[in-house]
């Protein structure tokens, strides 16, 4: 095999994120009793993104996200309502989404029958990312998932992919490929890191040159399982 240890990334790479958030983004704002439209959740996941990319780069916390997208959108869109309640029941309302890509299972379950070992690497919320795990019972298929908080550095820091290589079996750099679709914090730590990576993406983006591109499971598992 080329490979011998695949590191996944998770939302937007084997969940669907976009899905998820939107389904959370509405029943909180139900519960809340506060009018919800497309628009209205468009906005506020062009915020979401915007603070995320910040964390990538050092300048919000992750904690600091939580409230601050909410402060964000009401300020924007003149809504009265408890920042802080809302910020928790959409916390929890995410944690029960283990909605995933047709195929992502699938995927998984075949690399490691071919002996391939897997590890998920996510900059997520902790609690968030384990109860989707559970929830979508990806959790069984993945020797350990290295989550941004336990850690201690989030992706692209090379800190982070340090810490994951000394806790893996797979030495060997050459044998090791990350898999993601955060040209930011997926690809750009990869390749900092000295790992190949796979852009889960179905195109390139500038500035940013990944070993492999393509948002073909299928063809995922053939790089990975190449002789």
């Amino acid at each position: 095999m080329k490979y011998t240890t695949a590191l996944f990334d998770l939302d937007g790479t084997l969940f669907d994120f976009d899905a998820a958030e939107e389904e959370s983004f509405r029943q909180s704002f139900a519960e809340l009793s506060i009018p919800c439209s497309t628009e209205l959740y468009k906005r506020y996941s062009a915020i979401n993104l915007f603070l995320w990319k910040a964390f990538e780069k050092g300048e919000i916390t992750k904690e600091a996200i939580g409230t601050r997208r909410f402060e964000m959108l009401f300020e924007q869109e003149s809504i009265t309502a408890d920042v802080e309640a809302c910020s928790r029941i959409y916390k929890a309302k995410l944690a029960e989404q283990g909605l995933l890509y047709p195929g992502a299972k699938e995927l998984c379950r075949s690399l490691i029958s071919k002996g391939i070992e897997l590890y998920a690497v996510t900059n997520g919320t902790e609690h968030v990312q384990t109860r989707r795990l559970a929830v979508s019972e990806l959790d069984r298929l993945f020797i350990r998932t290295f989550v941004s908080e336990e850690v201690g550095f989030q992706k692209p820091d090379k800190k982070y992919f340090d810490f994951v290589f000394e806790n893996i079996t797979e030495k060997d750099k050459a044998k090791i490929i990350i898999i993601g679709d955060s040209p930011s914090s997926d690809i750009k730590g990869g390749i900092n890191a000295g790992i190949d990576t796979c852009f889960f993406a179905s195109a390139p983006v500038s500035g940013i040159t990944p070993t492999y591109i393509t948002k073909d499971y299928k063809e995922i598992e053939k790089i990975i399982c190449a002789e």
